[in-house]
């Protein structure tokens, strides 16, 4: 029989922090989640407790926000050729290398 441990609370109020972060700031977690911007600055200071419903939401907000963020960087990224101007490719073919400034 495994014994289930509880999660540190200032360590979970350290990683919320951080997700509220990476979803743009307390602010647009706020509106995220249809609460006062009040209420938000309250949770991310600790002042009021982190519901286990707003820590579902907040995930749930994080793994859309991955999932983004991962197909933008599918059509963005040089690695893939489809994803390059025609200007582009042929800057490569040159060799001049990524990221010299030059148009």
């Amino acid at each position: 029989m495994s014994r289930q441990h509880s999660a540190d609370p200032d360590g979970q109020l350290a990683l919320y922090r951080q997700a509220v972060d990476a979803l743009g700031g307390k602010r647009r977690h706020a509106e995220l989640l249809n609460m006062s911007e009040r209420h938000g600055g309250r949770l991310y200071s600790g002042a009021a407790p982190v519901s286990p419903g707003i820590l579902e939401d907040t995930a749930r907000m994080l793994i859309a926000h991955a999932k983004h963020c991962q197909e933008l960087e599918r059509k963005l990224s040089p690695a893939f050729s489809a994803n390059l101007t025609d200007h582009q490719r042929r800057e490569e073919t040159r060799g001049r290398p990524r990221g010299s400034g030059e148009n």
